[in-house]
């Protein structure tokens, strides 16, 4: 078994404050993923997990035991990193082999343990290729299979699709995932891809300036956003400003339109000011005709957008309540065109409250 825990890891670059007392938990054989955008302290906190560079204050608990007093290459942990940093005079055999070679491993067992990952990763018929001879996603593969061959307890990853174009990083992502689970690696992800964070993340800790905003499984940070910089940082959200009407009865005012909303965290009270969040796939739209207004439970808006993302198309609407997003079918969106009227439905049971 091999854990990670951080314990109030604290960072600072001069005036800037990398990292804020900063708290993580990762279990043994667990994908966890750091999600945020750029200067959030995701990376640093992998390197000083890795041994690259050293907190202020706190603890890296591996196992329970702190390892800060302990040099990166005695930390028995495998990094990967956005670029390949392959040696370049060395094929990819010779480049997996590298870690065991500087453990002193015989040849026989090195070049063993070489073809077993290089055939992992899919690699098998290129052991013998130079990085100049081989593809971006190629030699990210060979990448990790380096970082595999000193058969690390800790396997950490930073942002290392990010420079493969789109349909290469899909594939590899499941490829790491797949060998991360095969493996039974404890796994720590920096990434600040949304899908790719939640596509393959068993949790994900969405950070914002040195701190986790919130830490838990792809489903909660997706659906259930606790604070308003998670609502808007994870895919797209529609925020509607209101005032409690009843605490009791968890009604919110927005503009001309009472809502009621179902959030068992809800605990407004009457008059405060609240943020409500949808996602765009919790609104439904319906066609009318002119001169129709809207059936009862439902209001009007007209398109003033639409957005083509393949299976669906997002709409964008101008309503009583501000400026909305839906995703609707790409064939019922061929219906639509701009400054057409329809009649638009809320999910009420998707809306979320955030004090604002």
């Amino acid at each position: 078994m091999t854990t990670v825990a951080l314990r109030g890891i604290s960072r600072r670059f001069g005036s800037v404050s990398a990292l804020d007392h900063l708290d993580l938990e990762v279990g043994d054989a667990e994908f966890v993923s750091l999600l945020g955008p750029s200067g959030c302290g995701k990376t640093t906190a992998l390197r000083i997990v890795a041994g690259f560079e050293w907190p202020d204050s706190g603890e890296v608990l591996v196992d329970g035991q702190d390892v800060l007093g302990k040099p990166a290459n005695k930390r028995n942990m495998g990094m990967v990193f956005q670029a390949y940093s392959l040696f370049p005079n060395l094929t990819a055999q010779q480049n997996v082999e590298f870690g065991l070679r500087v453990r002193k491993q015989n040849r026989e067992t090195r070049a063993k343990r070489a073809q077993e990952l290089l055939d992992l990763v899919g690699l098998a018929t290129a052991m013998e290729r130079y990085p100049r001879q081989l593809s971006g996603g190629q030699q990210q593969r060979v990448a990790l299979a380096r970082s595999l061959a000193i058969e690390p307890s800790v396997l950490l990853l930073d942002e290392p699709l990010s420079a493969l174009d789109a349909k290469v990083r899909v594939q590899l992502r499941e490829e790491v995932r797949r060998i991360q689970s095969e493996l039974g690696i404890t796994t720590l992800y920096v990434t600040h891809d949304q899908e790719e964070a939640l596509s393959i993340s068993d949790r994900v800790a969405v950070m914002s300036a040195g701190r986790v905003e919130q830490f838990g499984t792809p489903a909660e940070i997706y659906s259930g956003p606790r604070t308003a910089f998670v609502a808007n940082f994870v895919g797209t959200m529609n925020k509607l400003e209101g005032k409690v009407v009843s605490r009791e009865d968890r009604v919110v005012r927005c503009g001309p339109i009472l809502l009621s909303v179902p959030d068992p965290t809800f605990n407004h009270q009457a008059g405060e000011t609240v943020e409500l969040f949808l996602r765009p796939e919790d609104i439904s739209l319906e066609l009318l005709s002119k001169g129709e207004t809207p059936p009862s439970g439902l209001f009007e808006g007209r398109v003033t957008s639409l957005t083509f993302l393949g299976p669906v198309t997002r709409v964008g609407l101008a309503t009583d309540l501000g400026l909305l997003l839906a995703d609707v079918s790409s064939a019922v969106a061929l219906n639509l065109a701009a400054d057409t009227v329809v009649a638009v439905k809320l999910d009420s049971t998707s809306l979320r409250s955030i004090t604002a």
